[in-house]
């Protein structure tokens, strides 16, 4: 025995992390027992790329459970059976990615491992080959029953694999061992025991893979998984070669279905992925499949469980096969007895090692009584094996209690024909129970395990009960054989004085039992569990798919005939086609070798037989390396995981109209036609530190998008990344937790769907809109080459929010610090949203002042000059010559392309940037109409050049600097100027037309923005407009300069009245901000703009297109406003019945933003009517820009798709109808 301290777990991780599955592989292996594993390696070797599919979790020993409720929490039960139809009630834990999986069907039970090695996690590792009498019977093909001695060549590939070895002769005794040798000679078949061969190690040493072995200790914990790192199992044997060679191995994934690809190329098999509390969302965890593309060969090792269920739903979903498919399955004639209380001390009890333990049970199974060849009889179904057991260590209180029970009759009548005897059977039975299991004389300590391997009738079957496989064995119970062998066995007993006990699912008669009574069971009449189910996919007999499912290389036929789906391969059990009578590890692997091999060859693939693997530790890399890159590679360097993960559930609805700018017209849409979007989507957490709440949150996705206008089936996120709260350049005041998730579609057409959860100010004191913030995601869908397919919205739901608050899971083991960073990642996460939930009270961002520009003009300055008014006072003209026309729509107007002449509102003293010419606007009005062939002019009034001339100016003094411009352009230009005026510039233009300082026929036409002759204020200026008081406090304590950008260095009364600004009131939640700079424009003029008009960099730079204005002018404007008309400087009204008539044939196009908070659009309709009812309706336009407000309409984010073409088409209109009267 081994005391070695180095580690039993000392190989490498062989599996990878799911995000790291490409899309398609050479070869995809499902499952990864005996007969996957083989598949794996030798693909590998073959020089194929390979992925490995397991439903289990990988688990290296020292991670098997050792005690009673351990191994409850790594129990699943599931499947269903009428007689025992309490027990799943009872225990309904069903986790297909639990180690030890209890599946309950009609008549017969199954047991098996899920985990990377299959069952030979949990087996006994007994290394028996099939006797050539068995694979000569008819079931099996002609290729191996007229040749079964063929077989042996593959048997001696995966015997050099596995290198099983008999319990040695030089290792202490064990008591079971040589109980089960002279029970052999009481049967007189002492000839027929032989030590078992055994995938154990029992030395030091490494295995031919190369991975590192210990020595077995002998604690009979094979069936519950060895912690001491002396199995040769399949995880340290095949798959760890495969690993070297560069096969990729992904756990947690159950395989659902397989189909043909959409190209034909291949196959591609869909599964569900148990992320980490994935499988919360019940209702679709198993409808939200991913998948993978296998180009050459596809592999089904699952298991007769496991591949059989995966071939009956694929044939359900359409995928052809042999009616046979589910049919003729065997449980392998396994029985499994106990000799309960016998004379002998067997010690065939598990237990873990210890320096104080010396009196070890030894391997689970250590020898056999082969009776197959034996006997007169020449027919192979009358062979059988019994081989000695272990109750394994976390069972023992349970098989104590059962063993008891079942055996209480016996006992009494024991009792009552020898009272002695009986005496001493209950004194141990009580000493079982008092001193424990291991206690010497004890009934238990005297119990032996066997477990019988035989030939059954092969009549199981495998069918589909709502979408679940559901496991059925003939009612009318086991063979004669059956009690034969129980009939051997009681006379056996008799002689060891041991009481025959059965496994908890079995009864000798109809009758119930104590047991039964006890356990509210009746009815459990002789049924049995198997730990090798055999067949499902059985070979077939003749070759077609009359006679089995699959041929003689385990390839599926594609019906009743002999056509088979090529590279569509069955490797593991469930291609057996009868009993083995004995135990089938070695049976499945050379069957295995042999199908890969002879399939390999006929592809014209080399396996690499001879090259050896360098040792494979904990540290070593593979061989072979067929990684890509991995692009979550920057998070992974920037950032910190904090070990958490969650699952979201969304769904929405999706049109694939490219054209839609709106996600909620798409939304609506696409629920109309029932084009339905599910994002299921599992988000590990990383972190990158700044600070406690500072910190930037980082998220890796995986997951699944289902839409059928995107795919016929689920797409696979491939790459995805979630930013938690960062800010988005389109919105001002806004944050976002954006999903960027790269998909792939079982077609081969990649998409890039892009999704934002917005809050914004609109969520401030409002608990209804916070949840539809951050509940609501907004898609939209592009293809790699950017072209839109659509978009659309999706929600959580409240139910799927609840599950969502119950997946979250870690990815390492738990421990405190873990729930330290989670709480921290919620404290942050309630702490952005606080931000916007309590909007008014949030810290103020003062303007980044800078001498610099950050930002660069697509249309600079050509010229610029003073123009001097009829007063003497100069003002800018800043001049921008046309762009070369790119639009060959535009260049038929070449010779007619007006002059624009702009006009704007007051913006203060020398701002940096003109309204019409923003450096930050996608697309500003200077740009727009110089591209389509107009020279422009953009005014700089009094109000904004010399502070000494602007403290003194008012709106009507700016009416000359207007003329000038326009005399100035007349000058210039062959054309007549088309003039856009916003507000006050505006209400200038206005007020020299009504006064003749400008004549109509020198204007082609005008854009009046907000406000031309009437002016009606919005509420909050009706409010503050009713009196300049406000405006002569302001004068008497700061004196008449009003300034836009504040800094930290201004003083109190500044300080403070920023403070006061944040409570400014405005009509939507939308519009609260933090921007001192927009809330001083807003006190001055009121609120300019919808928010949500407006991008970060318009937004962030208010102060660099308003300055400091003046008290004057204010003043100036609000007795306007609050007289309705314009004024001139004695106050007196410029607009009569005589002064219209100078407008008279004068081509206006009168714009207002709907939510317009400076001016009503009231305002525009009075003067649209007016005008129209003096002079008829032909020259009069009036447009409301829905959603608009007082400034966006002229530096709105999308103003040039949403208003400048108003103005482009009314202009050109004035050009093509360009008759105005003389008079």
């Amino acid at each position: 025995m081994s005391n070695s301290k180095e580690s039993v777990d000392n190989y490498p991780t062989l599996s990878l992390p799911f995000d790291s599955m490409k899309e398609e592989y050479d070869v995809v292996i499902v499952g990864s027992g005996y007969g996957a594993g083989v598949a794996a390696s030798r693909m590998a070797r073959a020089g194929k790329s390979v992925a490995v599919l397991e439903l289990g979790w990988e688990r290296k020993p020292g991670s098997f459970p050792s005690s009673f409720s351990h191994c409850l929490r790594e129990m699943s039960i599931s499947g269903r059976s009428s007689r025992i139809s309490l027990l799943p009630k009872w225990l309904s834990f069903d986790d297909p990615t639990q180690l030890f999986q209890l599946f309950m069907g009609d008549g017969q039970h199954a047991f098996s491992a899920h985990g990377l090695g299959g069952c030979s996690l949990i087996n006994a590792g007994v290394f028996l080959k099939a006797d050539e009498a068995t694979l000569s019977m008819s079931p099996w093909p002609s290729e191996i029953r007229n040749h079964p001695s063929e077989l042996e060549e593959y048997y001696t590939r995966a015997e050099a694999m596995l290198q099983p070895t008999p319990y040695p002769k030089n290792h202490p005794k064990l008591k079971k061992l040589d109980h089960l040798q002279r029970e052999s000679q009481l049967l007189g078949k002492s000839k027929n025991f032989y030590r078992t061969p055994l995938t154990i190690f029992f030395h030091e040493g490494r295995n031919n893979v190369g991975v590192p072995m210990q020595a077995n200790r002998g604690t009979g914990h094979e069936s519950t998984g060895l912690n001491d790192g002396s199995k040769n199992s399949v995880a340290v044997t095949y798959l760890a070669d495969a690993w070297n060679w560069g096969a990729e191995i992904f756990c947690g994934c159950e395989v659902q279905y397989v189909e043909k690809s959409a190209d034909d190329v291949g196959y591609t098999v869909h599964f569900s992925w148990h992320g980490s509390g994935r499988s919360v969302f019940k209702d679709d965890f198993k409808e939200q499949l991913f998948w993978v593309k296998a180009k050459e060969f596809c592999f089904l090792g699952a298991g007769s469980l496991g591949t059989t269920s995966i071939l009956l739903r694929s044939k359900k979903r359409g995928l052809s096969m042999s009616p046979l498919v589910g049919s003729n399955l065997s449980g392998n004639g396994d029985l499994l007895l106990f000799g309960y209380n016998g004379s002998a001390e067997i010690n065939g009890i598990a237990r873990k090692h210890s320096s104080q333990t010396s009196n070890l049970p030894g391997p689970t199974v250590t020898g056999v009584i082969d009776n197959r060849f034996s006997g007169t009889s020449k027919n192979p179904l009358s062979g059988f094996v019994i081989q000695d057991g272990c109750i394994p260590e976390p069972l023992n209180p349970v098989i104590n209690l059962m063993l008891t029970v079942q055996t209480i009759k016996s006992q009494a009548l024991s009792f009552l024909s020898s009272p002695r005897c009986g005496a001493m059977e209950v004194l141990a039975t009580v000493k079982s129970f008092l001193l424990g299991p291991y206690a010497s004389g004890g009934a238990l300590q005297r119990t032996s395990t066997y477990l019988i391997m035989s030939h059954d009738s092969n009549e199981m079957t495998i069918t589909l009960k709502d979408g679940q496989p559901h496991l059925r064995a003939p009612k009318e119970g086991r063979s004669k054989h059956f009690k034969w062998m129980k009939g051997l066995l009681e006379e056996l007993f008799i002689l060891t004085g041991a009481k025959m006990g059965y496994s908890y699912f079995y009864g000798s008669s109809a009758h119930p039992s104590p047991l039964d009574k006890l356990t509210m069971l009746p009815d459990r009449n002789q049924e049995e569990i198997t730990v090798h189910l055999l067949g499902g996919a059985n070979m077939s007999s003749d070759g077609s798919g009359k006679g089995g499912v699959t041929n003689h290389l385990g390839e599926v036929f594609t019906g009743s005939g002999d056509q088979v789906y090529e590279g569509l391969v069955c490797c593991d059990a469930s291609v057996i086609p009868t009993a083995l009578g004995v135990n089938p590890l070695a049976t499945i692997s050379a069957l295995s070798e042999r199908s890969v091999g002879l399939i390999t060859k006929r592809a014209g693939l080399t396996i690499d037989f001879e090259s050896k693997n360098d040792i494979l530790k904990a540290d070593s890399k593979p061989k072979v390396s067929r990684s890509h890159y991995d692009p979550q590679r920057s998070i992974r360097q920037t950032c910190q995981s904090i070990s958490w993960q969650f699952t979201e559930n969304l769904f929405g609805y999706f049109s694939d109209r490219p054209g839609d700018r709106d996600s909620s017209v798409s939304e609506s849409l696409g629920r109309g036609s029932s084009c339905a979007m599910r994002v299921l989507a599992t988000i590990e957490i990383w972190r990158q530190e700044k600070g406690l709440f500072g910190s930037q949150y980082q998220g890796i996705c995986t997951g699944t998008v289902s839409c059928r206008a995107l795919s016929k089936a689920t797409l696979r996120i491939v790459n995805g990344t979630v930013d938690f709260f960062t800010s988005i350049s389109e919105r001002a005041e806004a944050t976002a937790i954006t999903y960027h998730l790269d998909l792939a579609s079982v077609e081969g057409i990649h998409y890039h769907l892009e999704g934002r959860k917005i809050i914004d100010s609109n969520v401030a004191f409002s608990v209804r809109k916070a949840w539809q913030a951050t509940t609501t995601i907004h898609v939209n869908v592009t293809r790699h080459d950017g072209t839109k397919v659509g978009s659309g919205v999706l929600h959580i739901s409240l139910a799927d929010f609840q599950k969502q608050m119950r997946t979250f899971r870690t990815t390492v083991p738990f421990k405190f610090s873990l729930l330290l960073a989670l709480i921290t990642f919620f404290v942050c996460f309630a702490y952005q949203v606080s931000l916007f939930f309590f909007r008014p009270f949030v810290s103020m961002r003062l303007p980044q002042i800078s001498t610099k520009s950050n930002f660069k003009p697509k249309q600079s300055v050509s010229s610029s000059c003073k123009i001097k008014a009829r007063d003497g006072v100069h003002t800018l003209l800043e001049i921008y010559e046309p762009l070369p026309l790119q639009d060959q729509k535009d260049s038929s107007n070449t010779l007619s392309s007006p002059p624009v002449l702009f006009l704007p509102g007051i913006t203060g003293t020398w701002a940096k940037y003109s309204l019409f010419a923003l450096p930050f606007l996608r697309n500003n009005l200077v740009d727009y109409f110089t591209e389509r062939g107009h020279c422009c002019y953009a005014l700089t009034p009094r109000w904004s050049c010399d502070p000494s001339v602007a403290q003194k100016s008012t709106v009507f003094d700016c009416r000359l600097d207007v003329a000038a411009a326009v005399q100035y352009i007349r000058d210039r230009e062959p054309q007549k100027p088309y003039v856009i005026a916003h507000c006050q510039g505006s209400v200038a233009l206005c007020m020299a037309l009504l006064d003749g300082t400008i004549r109509r026929d020198q204007l082609l036409g005008i854009t009046a923005n907000s406000v031309f002759m009437n002016q009606v204020f919005g509420y909050w200026n009706w409010v503050k407009g009713r009196t300049t008081l406000i405006i002569q406090l302001y004068e008497t304590l700061a004196g008449s300069c009003f300034p836009i950008a504040s800094s930290a260095s201004d003083g109190l009364l500044q300080r403070l009245l920023d403070q006061i600004l944040r409570f400014y009131p405005v009509g939507h939640s939308r519009d609260v901000c933090t921007s001192t700079a927009c809330h001083r424009t807003s006190f001055a003029f009121g609120l300019l703009w919808n928010h949500e008009n407006l991008d970060v960099n318009i937004h962030d730079n208010v102060h660099t297109f308003f300055a400091s204005t003046y008290t004057k002018l204010m003043k100036h404007l609000v007795r306007m406003g609050t007289k309705g008309v314009c004024l001139d400087n004695s106050l007196c009204p410029l607009l009569s019945t005589q002064s219209l008539q100078r407008l008279r044939g004068l081509p206006i196009l009168f714009i207002s933003g709907t939510d317009n908070q400076v001016f009503d659009p009231e305002s525009t309709l009075k003067d649209y009517e007016l005008l129209r009812r003096q002079f008829g309706e032909k020259y009069y336009r009036r447009f409301l820009a829905e959603g608009y407000g007082h400034l966006d309409p002229i530096v709105g984010k999308s103003a040039a798709e949403d208003v400048y073409w108003r103005m482009l088409a009314h202009m050109r209109w004035c050009t093509e109808n360009e008759d105005f009267p003389t008079k």
